[in-house]
């Protein structure tokens, strides 16, 4: 009995009986239409995988943890992880008080975010040697990592460092992150991280120099795929450029940290960890013939700027929280959960501590660092494992054969590559193709920005020129909510100014499932710009209806119908307004549409509608913009 495998009496079942069941179920439907979604980057994902999906992909499965080429891991026995925090509140006093709340409050690495630097934040006013040493007092530096994002200051910053303490973490510093965030190099190049590398490697050599940061990509519209690709390209660049200088691959390796922006897709980003330890661990080995801890790639995780919104806040706690475990479950060695407001203002202690303790409860009540690469053996994650490494692997050889990182930023290639994929991404959240909780679906409509002075809106300060720098087209940064925000926001200033709000009164008449479905599509396709959305719960007569808008004076009206009966309600109610307001249909009645618009019908909201050109046309109309 003890040697009978569990569940041996059940018979095998074949992919094809399988498919045949589903194929049954879906009552004649398509298949593929149905079930299998198409991500950005091109890969059909299927409803189910089998073993057979790794038919020929073996390694994949009998590759260990701690192992070139690191697929599962670069740790054997754990996936434990550092939790870190930046501080990025101006005043040198409260930013100390917080970098003390929240290391007694478990996290492991700490990052000082520097004012006046291209990093999107407000930072930390350390004008000095003298500012960083009060910062940094009293701090248990021999107990935490300490991390800075000083941008285009880092190699002042690095003069300030404390020659007398022994440090460990990293000072940021990514050159031609410079050049391509502001389009001119401003004299930073690998001539100017050399030193400062060679110097750490020699004194700390836990202190890492270089960062090579894939948020540079990603939270300018990216896909993963080009995110993977030219953040590896950007890292082979560094070894390659720094090799002419006379610095060993070894060494600069060992000075670099890899920080990868973590998006929305749950598992293709626990895929995209797999795959960049993999793709690194082949392009190190083209540079060096160590395959043993100097060839281990440093992977730290931050949540995706450009995936959090200004609206419904505590949405973006949700965001951060799956973007964390898919970090954590990927095997980051550093995982940064921004803070849910971060957009908005400088962390205050309230938002670090819900930041952090996102990932105290990912490793004391969910155990996610005991087991290393938990994804292991998924039949789904490994397949799109392998997927994701051969599409940014060809990508990464197609920078290479055109000369490189530098290369192609310079020619623009990479450049438009992104901004390609950005304006896909920027229609679909448009056209509610892709669903951005709070900002174009389901919002909060009385949720308002009290503060206009936001941390989103904060340009990044002019760099000085120097002579024979490079210059390329800047890549700027993206943000998934930004126009619907901006439409938003411009409705909340046209409110202030005026001190009305812009009412919208549905009219939801006649069949009452059709009414009651076209109602909440407008409740909340409309919410979406910040209007104010009366929704009388139900009209049983025309007259009913007049009397209601006599009542409520809004400025627009949506008739909210079945296709049926909207034409019979439009010529009752319309010819008896006195005042005219904006009158729209829900719905998109194609067989009727000249004789509703001659009947006063103004427009039309549908699901097929771009959210984004009703929502400005509606605002050119009112006056708003």
């Amino acid at each position: 009995m003890a040697s009978e495998k569990l569940f041996s009496e059940f018979p095998p079942v074949s992919t094809e009986a399988w498919t045949n069941l589903i194929q049954k179920d879906l009552k004649g439907a398509d298949f593929e239409k149905k079930l299998v979604w198409e991500t950005q980057e091109g890969f059909k994902i299927q409803p189910f995988y089998r073993k057979e999906n790794l038919k020929g992909k073996e390694w994949l499965l009998s590759n260990l943890p701690g192992k070139f080429p690191y697929l599962r891991s670069t740790r054997k026995l754990t996936n434990d992880w550092s939790i870190r925090q930046d501080i990025d509140t101006p005043d040198l006093k409260t930013a100390k008080e917080l970098a003390i709340e929240a290391i007694s409050n478990g996290v492991s690495a700490l990052g000082l975010v520097l004012a006046d630097v291209g990093s999107g934040r407000k930072g930390i006013q350390i004008k000095n040697e003298k500012d960083l040493s009060f910062l940094l007092a009293d701090l248990p530096l021999n107990e935490i990592t300490l991390h800075f994002v000083a941008e285009e200051k880092s190699p002042e910053l690095y003069s300030w460092l404390p020659k007398n303490k022994t440090l460990v973490g990293g000072l940021g510093y990514d050159p031609y992150r410079i050049l391509a965030r502001h389009g001119h190099s401003g004299g930073h190049g690998p001539e100017t991280l050399k030193p400062i590398l060679t110097e750490l490697a020699g004194k700390w050599k836990n202190f890492r120099a270089l960062t090579v940061h894939s948020s540079t990509f990603r939270d300018s519209g990216s896909t993963i795929v080009q995110e993977l690709a030219y953040t590896l390209a950007l890292g082979s660049e560094y070894l390659y450029r720094l090799g002419e200088l006379g610095v060993s691959p070894e060494v600069v390796n060992s000075q670099t940290i890899f920080q990868f922006t973590i998006g929305p897709d749950y598992f293709l980003e626990i895929a995209k960890f797999r795959a960049a330890r993999t793709l690194w661990a082949e392009i190190f080995s083209s540079y060096s013939s160590d395959k043993g801890e100097a060839s281990l790639p440093f992977i730290e995780a931050e949540t995706a700027r450009y995936n959090y919104g200004i609206y419904d806040l505590h949405n973006n706690i949700l965001r951060g929280t799956t973007e964390a475990i898919s970090a954590a479950i990927g095997g980051a060695e550093i995982i940064n959960v921004l803070p849910f407001d971060h957009l908005l203002q400088p962390a205050d202690s309230f938002s670090l501590r819900i930041a952090r303790n996102v990932q105290l409860l990912l490793k004391h009540e969910s155990y996610l660092d005991k087991v290393a690469d938990p994804s292991s053996g998924s039949y789904y994650i490994e397949t799109i494992t392998d997927q994701i490494t051969e599409q940014a692997w060809k990508l990464f050889t197609e920078v290479e054969k055109d000369g490189g990182f530098l290369e192609c930023l310079k020619s623009g290639k990479i450049q438009s590559s992104i901004l390609e994929s950005r304006k896909k991404k920027e229609e679909n959240y448009s056209t509610r193709k892709e669903i951005f909780l709070g900002t174009n679906q389901y919002p909060n409509s009385k949720d308002k920005i009290q503060n206009k002075d936001l941390n989103k809106n904060i340009k990044s300060p002019a760099i000085s020129s120097a002579s024979n720098e490079l210059k390329v087209s800047p890549i700027p940064e993206f943000f998934a909510g930004d126009a619907i925000e901006e439409i938003r926001m411009k409705t909340e200033g046209y409110e202030s100014k005026n001190k009305t709000s812009v009412k919208v009164l549905l009219l939801p008449l006649g069949d009452l499932k059709m009414k009651k479905a076209r109602a909440i599509f407008s409740l909340n396709f409309l919410g979406c710009a910040g209007f104010q959305v009366v929704d009388p719960g139900s009209y049983e007569t025309s007259e009913e209806a007049i009397a209601g808008i006599q009542k409520e004076n809004p400025q627009i009206i949506v008739f909210c119908s079945s296709d049926e009966e909207v034409s019979g309600y439009v010529k009752e109610i319309l010819p008896k307004l006195k005042q005219k307001p904006i009158s729209l249909v829900a719905g998109y009645p194609k067989d009727i549409l000249p004789e509703l618009e001659s009947a006063g019908v103004n427009g039309f909201i549908h699901v097929r509608s771009n959210l984004l050109e009703t929502l400005s046309d509606l605002q050119k109309r009112l006056g708003i913009q």
